[in-house]
């Protein structure tokens, strides 16, 4: 069985990962939904997460789907899955989840930036604005944000008839791929599992408004360097 840490929320990226799993025929789920916490509100310049979500909630679909659901609070997950069951868990969504739970269990992660040089919040915005790699690696999440173990990661391509936005979609479709390939790389021993801590990059937090206008011009000379996509 696979387990889907989540939201209790309708949830874009947790929609899309179940019907990926399904279509590729991982049909014992069962979606662990703790609750959303609203942060303090942040409206970038540029949106570069898909955020049109069908209004139907994590129970209700799971009950239309019939799929396993359980709702915790952050501090039962640890019991809960203590209690076994699951061959892996995988977050669909969720922020920083407890230390004691990380380091009892494997929690296979998606996140949109190459690591170890990309790390922390508006990851494909910070690898426009600092030249580095922009991709999407799946890993085994540890106590630190965007560390653990390497499971895949995969350069994402920007072509000369790019927008900001089609790059975006394509970042955040190349995740959801590579949280479904990750269980068969890990079943069939492909996964490097190589550690992916590196102090050489920092963990960004939010980019401010005023180096996206940066991001966005550097983004219009990366694009018009690209190759075309009809090759």
């Amino acid at each position: 069985m696979i387990a889907l840490i989540t939201y209790d929320v309708p949830h874009r990226k947790t929609q899309d990962l179940v019907s990926k799993l399904l279509i590729a025929g991982y049909t014992d789920l069962h979606l662990v939904a703790i609750p959303f916490v609203k942060r303090k509100a942040f409206r970038p310049l540029f949106q570069h997460r898909p955020h049109r979500v069908w209004d139907v909630g994590v129970k209700q679909m799971c009950a239309h789907l019939r799929l396993g659901y359980t709702r915790l609070e952050l501090g039962e997950l640890r019991a809960f899955f203590d209690a076994g069951g699951f061959e892996h868990i995988l977050i669909a969504g969720a922020g920083l989840l407890p230390e004691e739970l990380v380091e009892r269990h494997k929690i296979i992660n998606a996140h949109p930036g190459y690591l170890p040089n990309v790390r922390g919040l508006d990851a494909l915005k910070w690898a426009i604005y600092l030249g580095q790699p922009i991709g999407v690696t799946t890993h085994y999440i540890d106590s630190k944000a965007d560390e653990g173990l390497l499971i895949d990661r995969r350069i994402v391509p920007v072509y000369f008839e790019d927008t900001f936005h089609s790059l975006a979609y394509r970042v955040y479709e190349t995740e959801i791929e590579m949280l479904v390939e990750a269980i068969d790389r890990i079943d069939s021993g492909e996964a490097p599992l190589t550690p992916l801590k590196d102090d050489r990059y920092e963990a960004h937090k939010r980019m401010p408004h005023r180096l996206e206008l940066v991001m966005m011009a550097r983004f219009e000379e990366l694009r018009k360097r690209a190759p075309s996509r009809e090759g």
